[in-house]
């Protein structure tokens, strides 16, 4: 179904290109498998509600003869069928030349990515006002990278960051290590606080030890908010 959907676009936009004088036909017909090769590539790609996915198409080397194809004309991926990063398209025509020409392409795809608005210094407090969020190409960040800036609200920096620099788990805490927080434990619907000490850094959904300040007592938590640790028996 691909293969002839795109094969009556392609005769489509070449019938198109024979009413220009030969020169920009033969410039437009390259152009036209570029296009045709894009187009493809999207059809199969599938991606995240969070991604943008940009195509990047490699120029068809404008000294190579396109003739126009009279018969079949299909796509198909050459090798690697992933498209996490490239792939190559080879565009066949199957009449009397029986010629193809492989296109290769680049996929990017961008991912939301919690970052820093302006230069913020060691211990600096984040908030909705000093962080945004940037998309960046995902096979170049590292492991730890946030999405979510409900994540970082109200988070602790462990290091100076510049402006619109991405902000990983290893740079915040929720809860710090010798702050003051809360410890709150339930049995049934009885919620008890209690104060303590953090004994590690934490983010959401860490298990920590923290010092129960009353008892002394250590016991591990989960982090629930900032400065919130939860104890479940």
């Amino acid at each position: 179904m691909f293969k002839y959907f795109f094969s009556l676009l392609f005769l489509y936009s070449l019938s198109l290109a024979s009413h220009l004088p030969y020169a920009y036909a033969k410039t437009d017909k390259h152009q036209v498998l570029e296009e045709f090769a894009e187009s493809f590539i999207k059809a199969q790609l599938f991606s995240n509600e969070n991604e943008r996915v940009s195509i990047e198409v490699t120029k068809i080397d404008r000294r190579i003869t396109v003739t126009q194809c009279e018969g079949n004309m299909a796509a198909e991926l050459v090798g690697n069928k992933s498209l996490q990063r490239s792939a190559t398209v080879r565009i066949r025509c199957d009449n009397t030349d029986n010629w193809q020409l492989h296109v290769p392409v680049k996929i990017i795809r961008l991912v939301p990515v919690v970052v820093s608005n302006r230069p913020l210094s060691k211990g600096s407090l984040l908030t909705k006002n000093n962080t945004k969020i940037d998309y960046m190409n995902r096979v170049l960040l590292r492991s730890g990278y946030i999405s979510d800036l409900a994540f970082v609200n109200r988070a602790r920096l462990k290091r100076q960051l510049s402006s619109g620099q991405m902000i990983s788990t290893r740079d915040i805490c929720l809860v710090c290590k010798g702050e003051s927080v809360t410890i709150t434990s339930s049995v049934g619907n009885l919620t008890v606080k209690t104060a303590g000490v953090a004994l590690s850094n934490g983010v959401l959904g860490d298990k920590i030890n923290v010092r129960n300040t009353k008892s002394k007592r250590i016991v591990s938590g989960i982090v629930q908010a900032a400065g919130i640790i939860q104890i479940n028996y």
